[in-house]
């Protein structure tokens, strides 16, 4: 496995070091490289219930345990306040980030490879694992937590009373409480109802960031198999219902997502990791118009953001489809001159407080053009709409703005961060510019 050599690295240099892999929905999975949750926002499968918005950490772990001549050997990490337990370290040998997460493993007498692979447009994720080399039985056993809660929020033992009812012998249904939602498991292997709280998780960013950082995580039991030597073994979650051999052809068939263009030197390898880490950016909503992410793991969309970003994420990659129905959609909810600033994490009405949304709005209809040589686009669909925007941009609009005589704009509003310098508490504008 190529990727990233862990011998040299500490502890917590690896708890410094984080993976994410993304579905195109908004949701994700994101970990320390470890498989240790330094974030409440980490978790292996973050689901948008509302796509790309209302996610949820779903599964937030899985503890992984390999049995070899009554030897137990632990492949993941936990922190609790004061200890890491299990503590797997010293068994992990490598990692790569492409084409998808992967680990090696490797203790007396055994080498396993896993694998977790989110499935396009699902909130789906599998994990895998193959023995590679081996020279007696091995046995693998896998726990399964669960946080089922909002992305910023936390899961309490208090919080409702979970249960999991097996169907198959091959398929566990979590059913949905008044908090949570139904989950849908499925694997290969043999499976034990033995429910447990997990108490006292710590995510140690949150505590440097001065949040509340423990949360009781749950199991529904775990599953078990004994590994043959080049064949694999998988674990399915999901919030919809799952054909388990469909899903695994799925996610077999899973490679590089990068970019790739006709123009582009496919020998760039710099170029090509741009791609790659710029595609994670892309998300589709329920109507299937691409938009941005404007960062993992807890902001949602901007529209400042995604029409900064635009040209490097769209236009660069000759995603021109794509980009012509996004620039369509934001120039269809432009609201008295004003381009949406924000579409809220719960899924609620967009939000408008940029002064300069709009502006890099007319800025990606002009890159959009300069690329693409789309002129009856812009002319018949885009012209119009950019006009009136300007229009109102000079006659004064909310937010304060305004147009002076020399064409220069000017934005106050009271209580309202009108351009990128916008944090606030509560009332209280930190950096107020106007």
């Amino acid at each position: 496995m190529s990727g990233i050599n862990l011998s040299a690295m500490s502890l917590h240099d690896l708890m410094d070091r984080e993976w994410l892999a993304v579905n195109h929905l908004g949701g994700y999975a994101s970990q320390s490289v470890l498989g240790l949750n330094t974030r409440k926002y980490h978790g292996l499968l973050v689901a948008a219930m509302s796509p790309p918005v209302r996610r949820m950490v779903i599964l937030s772990r899985v503890e992984e345990f390999v049995r070899v001549s009554g030897r137990i050997d632990p492949l993941s990490c936990a922190e609790y306040p004061g200890a890491i337990h299990p503590n797997g370290r010293s068994f992990l040998k490598a990692f790569s980030p492409t084409p998808f997460p992967r680990w090696a493993y490797q203790g007396d007498g055994w080498t396993i490879e896993k694998s977790l692979r989110l499935i396009p447009g699902e909130n789906t994720i599998v994990i895998s694992y193959t023995l590679l080399a081996g020279d007696r039985t091995v046995e693998l056993e896998l726990r399964p937590l669960f946080a089922l809660r909002g992305m910023h929020e936390m899961m309490y033992q208090s919080s409702g009373r979970l249960s999991a009812q097996v169907r198959t012998p091959r398929t566990i249904h979590i059913g949905a409480t008044s908090r949570t939602p139904e989950i849908f498991l499925a694997h290969d292997g043999s499976f034990d109802s033995l429910p447990n709280w997990y108490l006292a998780t710590i995510y140690r960013r949150e505590s440097e960031r001065g949040y509340s950082a423990l949360e009781d995580v749950w199991m529904p039991g775990p599953i078990r198999w004994k590994l043959e030597p080049g064949h694999a073994v998988h674990f399915v979650c999901s919030t919809d219902t799952i054909n388990f051999q469909q899903t695994i052809a799925r996610a077999d068939s899973i490679v590089d997502s990068r970019g790739t263009a006709e123009s582009i030197r496919q020998n760039d390898s710099t170029l090509q990791t741009l791609l790659s880490a710029a595609d994670q950016f892309t998300a589709r909503c329920a109507d299937g118009t691409s938009t941005v992410m404007s960062g993992f793991p807890w902001q949602s969309i901007f529209g400042r953001d995604a029409m900064i970003s635009f040209t490097g994420l769209f236009l660069v990659p000759r995603r021109f489809a794509e980009a012509k129905a996004m620039l369509a959609s934001f120039i269809g909810q432009v609201h008295h001159g004003l381009t949406p600033s924000e579409f809220p994490e719960d899924s609620g009405s967009p939000a408008f407080y940029s002064a300069d949304a709009s502006l890099w709005l007319a800025n990606a209809i002009h890159a959009y053009l300069k690329y693409t040589n789309d002129e009856a686009t812009v002319s018949e669909q885009f012209l119009e709409p950019l006009v009136r925007l300007l229009r109102r941009y000079r006659m004064g609009t909310g937010l304060g703005i305004t147009c002076d005589a020399d064409g220069l704009l000017w934005t106050r509003q009271a209580g309202v961060g009108t351009t990128w310098m916008n944090a606030k508490i509560a009332d209280w504008l930190i950096t107020p510019r106007a």
